[in-house]
């Protein structure tokens, strides 16, 4: 019985070595935090979108056909979205996309949504995610001319419930998804009136405003990922115009630099459409004044983008067809190297007459089209070596359960990171970026902790880390 109890004792005290081993191994805190909006929108190469697909929809499709998701799926012409589509699309040197889904037939005045449709989204999702690319997910034309969701002050006392239980069901379904996932609140809505690019009710704006706050305060609620997720919020019809964006106000978000404006350009659309009856039409593009429509127009958005606060991406853009691909190339080279100059990432609009891959067989059916989006979608390398912003000096001091850590300001800085050391991974990993000059740090045990900062400067080419400090040790 004696060495049977000296046996106990020593196995409590190896099973308490090892829970002292586990619970210092990974210091609190350790792990990565979401990206900030910036940081995604500068990681964000070319993005595409997978038009008429999830986002198809009319009464018709209910009443003539089976009324499964791949019948709306394929209402308007597309094959059923496959994860070998979207692995082409990745091969082809997107890495991002965005997933329009309208969900007006697939929910009920409460805004709970039909399980089967539920999934088929969550399944096409994960096409994207399982191809580590940034998948946008949305509220299509469930706003729109036709939709249930309008840009009008009766519109939001009538709806805005049914429209915040379908983000709280969507943002549940997938709070526990990383950072690539991003939500956008609803596509192009407009005024009682229908009208485009700008408004023509005096209340159209505030509406827009008002479903934007909701739409951000409703995620937030749900918890998880989604207490900081990186969230679109968009402009009145999705409208480039300075009364549009005048117009526009950034919602107030309990999670710091997380939010992400969205506007739409097609211009000039005698160009980039086949149709468009109110304007001269042409299949040619390149002119000097037309390059410098744009030049000035990605110059204001950056503009209202700094004054927001918030980055900017141009979430659908894109030219049809014409037997004209000479012009359609100098536009989206153009196009998307005018904007990756101001930090805007651009989503080119696939299908119909604007396509650029084969559905069926997943190949690229206009390969010179997506090379100009791909390769200048990313402004030119510069060939000024900028030196690294030298390093903070930090200090730390402990106070109760949670450490202050103190630095001084370094000159030409946008932000600053701050890395702890994990036992467990062999080196330090970055807990928090901050524009401040010091951040708390919550404290769960007594084990002693190793921090250091570095000043970040922001260039053509992205986030730069500075020269990092000497390590402070609480």
């Amino acid at each position: 019985m004696k060495h049977l109890s000296l046996l106990k004792k020593a196995i409590s005290a190896l099973i308490a070595a090892a829970m002292l081993l586990t619970a210092t191994a990974v210091p609190a805190g350790a792990a990565k935090p979401i990206e900030t909006a910036e940081e995604a929108v500068t990681a964000i190469n070319a993005g595409w979108n997978l038009g008429n697909t999830l986002d198809s929809c009319g009464e018709w499709i209910g009443l003539y056909t089976d009324g499964k998701p791949s019948s709306y799926e394929t209402a308007w012409g597309n094959p059923t979205a496959s994860k070998k589509l979207i692995a082409a699309v990745k091969k082809a040197g997107f890495n991002a996309v965005r997933v329009p889904v309208t969900w007006a037939e697939h929910i009920d005045d409460s805004g709970n949504i039909d399980k089967e449709w539920f999934d088929r989204v969550q399944e096409v999702v994960d096409y994207v995610i399982s191809q580590d690319m940034y998948c946008v997910l949305n509220v299509h034309h469930d706003a729109g001319a036709d939709g249930w969701l309008e840009a009008s002050a009766e519109c939001y006392r009538k709806n805005s419930k049914k429209f915040a239980a379908l983000w709280k069901n969507i943002a549940l379904r997938f709070k526990d998804y990383g950072e690539k996932l991003i939500f956008e609140g609803f596509n192009e809505m407009l005024d009682s009136e229908n009208s485009w690019t700008d408004a023509r009710t005096k209340d159209a704006y505030k509406a827009v405003n008002d479903f934007n706050q909701l739409f951000v305060d409703t995620v937030r609620k749900t918890g998880g990922n989604n207490a900081e997720r990186n969230l679109m919020v968009q402009v009145y019809s999705g409208s480039c115009s300075e009364k549009a964006l005048a117009g526009f106000v950034l919602p107030d978000d309990t999670a710091k630099d997380h939010l992400i404006i969205h506007t739409h350009n097609y211009d000039p659309q005698g160009f980039t459409a086949s149709d468009a009856t109110w304007t001269t039409m042409t299949d040619k593009w390149g002119t000097d004044p037309e390059k410098a429509y744009f030049d000035k127009l990605f110059s204001r958005l950056d503009s209202f983008a700094k004054k927001q606060g918030a980055p900017l991406v141009i979430g659908e853009f894109g030219a049809d067809f014409k037997d004209n691909n000479s012009s359609r190339k100098l536009y989206a080279e153009y196009f998307v190297s005018a904007a990756a100059k101001h930090g805007i990432k651009c989503f080119w609009w696939d299908t119909g007459n604007m396509a650029l891959f084969d559905r069926e067989k997943c190949t690229v059916t206009h390969p010179e089209i997506v090379k100009a989006l791909t390769k200048y979608s990313v402004p030119e390398k510069s060939a000024d070596k900028t030196e690294k912003l030298p390093r903070p000096k930090v200090t730390a001091k402990k106070s109760g359960s949670s450490i202050t850590l103190k630095w001084n300001s370094i000159e030409n800085a946008y932000c600053y990171r701050v890395y702890e050391y994990n036992s467990e991974k062999g080196k330090y990993v970055r807990i928090k970026t901050v524009k401040s000059t010091s951040c708390t740090i919550k404290l769960t045990k007594a084990s002693s902790r190793r921090f250091v900062v570095c000043a970040v400067s922001k260039t053509d080419e992205g986030y730069k880390n500075g020269e990092l400090s000497k390590a402070v040790k609480v």
